[in-house]
């Protein structure tokens, strides 16, 4: 495919304000992202954001329930901001409203497609929350200081999703999170093609894509094509049929009901969010539940084995979540067991792996079926548009530059490989990364020369940000070496310690069988005191020297590293 790209003698531009001659993009949740979704479109006088998601803790942020984009960049600017833009309804772009949105200007606008719209309000009011909430559909246009907003409807593995085009005083941009050109979607119509190459034809500076699928060669597969993998395990299953996946996924879940009704079982829904999420999707008419086929856990007591599926929240290994309990026999109306099949109809989102693998070991333990997507390639079809849906994007809209995004770096790269064998130039696609500034000016050129500093700002039960790599570290030592705890009775006259050290032990060793270590132990702390007589006596000093020497010395002994916290007591 030649580029023949001629639109931008026409740039549909809104008028340039005096003194207004760039646009900033920056992503706050870093770009090379997949989650953390939040972008800042700025201008002299006006910045837009688009997307507020959280990200997923890796593994050795232990503790951490999420991450979410630091906003640092903004706490100066906060008057500039006109309101936030929702592209669709997955966490990882509006999962961060509860913890960003009270930090940012009182009632701004926050503007979503129906569904995404519904999950926020859901989000907010569990924090008890209240915002300025507002619905976007295809016919909406928006004017916000100098932006000018329509919105285009495309596919993905969540119903209402939708692509931005912001006109701008220095030309139009094209933001596409998320998308794949699903021509049959099991929910609403497919993407809106004919209206993206009219908006193609009235030039765009810069297409904002999606780059995840860029690897994969052809066309993601249609999320209809689903409906012959569950018949297919269905009907080999001779026990209780158990399906997760994401919660959001009603497409997914509709087909999951849709063959169990056929199959003569009924559905169970068990996981918090499963269950409200297809409450809500019953409510707001994008699914008609079946009432008589529909039960609770608790009504089925008397139902025969084989003629029941569930449907279960927890497809990332999340501990704690309705798979997990299952599994655990944590939840006394619903086990697995021989002759069940469990399936994993998901993507393991990044840093899930290991405890995704984890349950499923366990599950076979159980004696169940389990049907994955390590040994199965047909359970599961991405939201991602791979390079066939990616390069038809790049066709239709002729953008001037590209701007990959909702990708890791070597993603961008892939996305960068694509449109050149596409038939765009090298100098047209610009790879960010990081914190990195975006800077399109009136004249047609592009800088990327400044940075912001992007950090993780971690969530746990605690509340947001209070997390540091000290807590962390501290929390692997915990969890790997253990902790000892040794009490030491000081004589607050003559500095002296005033009988044996006692000692308390989680994680390290097993005291019963170590009561022989235990007494060098002591030993060896009453031995470190001694030799500190003369030297300076302050209690800060003590403990120090102590912990000092035992960390060396469980080490020499054990090769093992635990926390040792030392607590002088004045006798």
């Amino acid at each position: 495919m030649k580029n023949e790209n001629n639109n931008f003698s026409k740039l549909n531009k809104l008028d340039k304000p005096q003194g207004n001659n760039s646009l900033k993009i920056i992503s706050l949740g870093g770009f090379a992202s997949v989650t953390a979704n939040m972008f800042v479109y700025e201008t002299s006088r006006d910045i837009l954001i688009v997307d507020c998601g959280v990200g997923f803790p890796e593994e050795e942020m232990m503790g951490v329930d999420l991450v979410i984009p630091d906003i640092s960049y903004l706490n100066d600017k906060k008057e500039k901001i006109r309101a936030v833009i929702l592209s669709h309804g997955h966490d990882d772009h509006i999962g961060g409203l509860p913890y960003i949105l009270p930090q940012l200007p009182k009632n701004l606008p926050v503007y979503a497609p129906k569904w995404a719209l519904a999950l926020s309000q859901m989000k907010l009011e569990e924090f008890g929350i209240f915002a300025n909430l507002n619905e976007i559909d295809q016919k909406t246009s928006l004017t916000l200081g100098d932006f000018r907003l329509e919105f285009v409807k495309v596919t993905h593995s969540i119903p209402d999703t939708y692509h931005i085009l912001l006109k701008t005083p220095i030309g139009n941009f094209y933001h596409a999170p998320d998308f794949k050109l699903d021509l049959i979607p099991v929910l609403g119509q497919p993407a809106d093609q004919v209206r993206i190459q009219e908006l193609g034809r009235q030039g765009i500076t810069c297409l904002l894509s999606d780059s995840l699928g860029a690897e994969r060669p052809g066309f993601t597969p249609a999320e209809a094509k689903l409906i012959e993998m569950f018949e297919s395990e269905i009907k080999t299953c001779s026990g209780n049929f158990f399906v997760t996946t994401i919660s959001s996924n009603i497409s997914r879940l509709k087909q999951a009901i849709d063959v169990s009704v056929r199959h003569g079982r009924k559905v169970v829904p068990v996981g918090r969010s499963i269950e409200k999420n297809l409450e809500l999707a019953d409510k707001l008419k994008y699914l008609a539940l079946p009432k008589e086929v529909m039960l609770t856990k608790k009504q089925v007591k008397d139902i025969p084995q084989g003629k029941l599926t569930y449907l279960v929240a927890g497809s990332q290994g999340q501990i704690g979540s309705a798979l997990d309990r299952i599994v655990a026999g944590e939840v006394d109306s619903v086990k697995i067991k021989k002759g069940d099949k469990v399936i994993f109809s998901t993507d393991y989102i990044p840093g899930n792996e290991t405890a995704i693998r984890r349950l499923i070991d366990n599950i076979y333990r159980l004696g169940a079926e389990v049907v994955y997507s390590d040994i199965h390639d047909h359970i599961h079809v991405s939201g991602h548009g791979s390079q066939g849906d990616l390069g038809k994007l790049m066709e239709l809209i002729k953008p001037k530059y590209f701007l990959p995004i909702g990708g890791n770096y070597r993603n961008l790269v892939n996305y960068k490989k694509l449109a050149i064998s596409r038939g765009f130039k090298e100098n047209q696609v610009i790879l960010a990364d990081g914190g990195m500034v975006v800077e399109f000016f009136s004249d047609g050129s592009v800088k990327t020369n400044k940075k912001i500093e992007t950090r993780q700002v971690m969530v746990d039960a605690l509340g947001v940000g209070d997390v540091g790599n000290v807590v962390l570290r501290d929390r692997k030592i915990l969890s790997e070496e253990g902790i000892v705890v040794i009490v030491l009775p000081i004589d607050q006259s003559s500095h002296t310690l005033d009988g044996e050290p006692e000692i308390v032990t989680r994680g390290f060793i097993y005291i019963k069988e170590n009561l022989e270590f235990l007494k060098q132990t002591k030993k060896f702390t009453s031995q470190v005191i001694e030799k500190t007589k003369g030297k300076r006596m302050d209690y800060r000093f003590v403990r120090n020297k102590v912990q000092e020497e035992l960390e060396e010395f469980f080490f020499k002994s054990t090769g093992r590293r635990p926390m040792v916290l030392p607590v002088v007591v004045e006798v």
